[in-house]
């Protein structure tokens, strides 16, 4: 039952991640969750199933509060039901409202991920003192400092070519929240981004979709590969540090 419950929280998640990614996209739009913002026209949809401004019928809406329903059973799984898990649940929304924006317009944006990094850091630091895990505290920030730095460097390699500013201000949060639970954590979730944003790739250019030269946005596979790493803890694929 209660794995049920984080299912159904996890879709709502979804909802309001895909309306907050919506919404941020446009600046003069305020952000306000489960509004409810057709992704075509920017209009009100509210809970209509097609957008009476534009005709649009929700669909991705539907595949992103999935994703939320099973990222929110996985981090459960990996943390358990302890304060973390608030933090954690924040931490998906935010990241899955930004592989919206990313995957929208090719652009991490600042203005729902620099405040919303704020506010999953504090959520992280707060539940991590309820429950006495200072060293995962320490270490997540170590985490999210290593890889900010990394990212940095790449950016600064590549010249911003496929790899923008957004992804390293998108980084930090990313290296907290698998850091947190163990360097390894942090580790795999680095190669499980090469190996999803080199898959990506191959099949996009083996299909036709994109060519050797084509950018593509890099901020979908950082998060999946955070996420996965995640998972792996709540199969017990990693161990994390008791």
């Amino acid at each position: 039952m209660t794995y049920v419950l984080v299912g159904a929280v996890g879709f709502l998640l979804g909802l309001i991640a895909h309306d907050l990614g919506v919404q941020s996209l446009d600046d003069a739009t305020p952000l306000r969750p489960l509004k409810g913002t057709c992704a075509r026209c920017r209009q009100t949809r509210g809970v209509r199933a097609r957008c009476p401004s534009c005709g649009r019928v929700a669909g991705r809406e539907l595949v992103v509060a999935t994703v939320g329903a099973l990222g929110a059973l996985a981090f459960a799984r990996a943390v358990g039901f302890d304060w973390e898990l608030v933090a954690y649940l924040a931490f998906l929304t935010l990241t899955l409202a930004l592989m919206v924006t990313d995957l929208e317009e090719f652009r991490i944006v600042d203005r729902l991920n620099l405040p919303g990094s704020a506010i999953v850091t504090v959520l992280l630091a707060a539940s991590a003192l309820a429950e006495g895990n200072l060293d995962g505290l320490l270490r997540g920030l170590g985490g999210a400092a290593a890889y900010f730095v990394g990212a940095s460097l790449l950016f600064i390699a590549v010249r911003g070519q496929g790899f923008g500013a957004g992804d390293v201000k998108l980084a930090p949060q990313l290296g907290l929240f698998t850091a947190y639970l163990g360097w390894s954590v942090l580790g795999w979730g680095v190669f499980a981004t090469a190996l999803i944003g080199g898959a990506l790739a191959v099949i996009l250019i083996l299909s036709g979709k994109a060519g050797r030269k084509t950018e593509l946005p890099y901020g979908p596979p950082m998060v999946l590969g955070s996420w996965t790493a995640i998972a792996l803890v709540g199969v017990g694929a990693i161990p994390i540090p008791s």
